[in-house]
């Protein structure tokens, strides 16, 4: 399937949202217990919204869409060299969606000179990630923006 990925537009916080916490509520359910997926979602509100929209980490945020709808987001923040996100709503899952969010994040980092990138994945998206050449550097916690202690896979890749 043909996924158009593209800047992320002022006016799309709460879509940005939207498809984050879709994401969350789909496949990583089989990996997480119901408190760490709660503890995972971002509320919608106007807040919450503003917050995403202000990007403090300066990240590149993408859209991916299908047939005009979005239905995937990707971020990178080049002084850190991380892939910050790439998720993809359940109904587009397996489609292709991530992959063309990960391609694009890769080109947009080897575009602006980095040698690398490097992710915290989620359990369930390990072995989508090993499928693009990242490698499993440690297993850990990551702590969620409300405290909550998830489990998650760091991993690498050289560009």
């Amino acid at each position: 399937m043909p996924f158009t990925v593209r800047p992320l537009r002022s006016d799309e916080g709460r879509i940005y949202l939207e498809i984050v916490n879709s994401a969350i509520r789909g496949l990583p359910v089989s990996h997480y217990p119901p408190d760490a997926i709660d503890g995972w979602v971002v509320p919608v509100t106007d807040e919450t919204v503003r917050d995403v929209m202000l990007n403090a980490e300066h990240e590149i945020r993408l859209v991916a869409e299908l047939d005009g709808r979005a239905v995937g987001i990707g971020a990178l923040i080049l002084e850190r060299s991380e892939l910050r996100a790439c998720y993809v709503s359940p109904d587009a899952a397996r489609r292709g969606c991530g992959s063309a969010l990960v391609h694009e994040i890769e080109r947009l980092a080897r575009e602006n000179g980095l040698t690398h990138l490097e992710l915290a994945a989620p359990l369930n998206a390990e072995w989508f990630y090993a499928a693009h050449g990242y490698e499993v550097r440690e297993r850990s916690d990551v702590v969620l923006g409300n405290g909550h202690r998830m489990a998650a896979v760091w991993m690498t890749k050289n560009l």
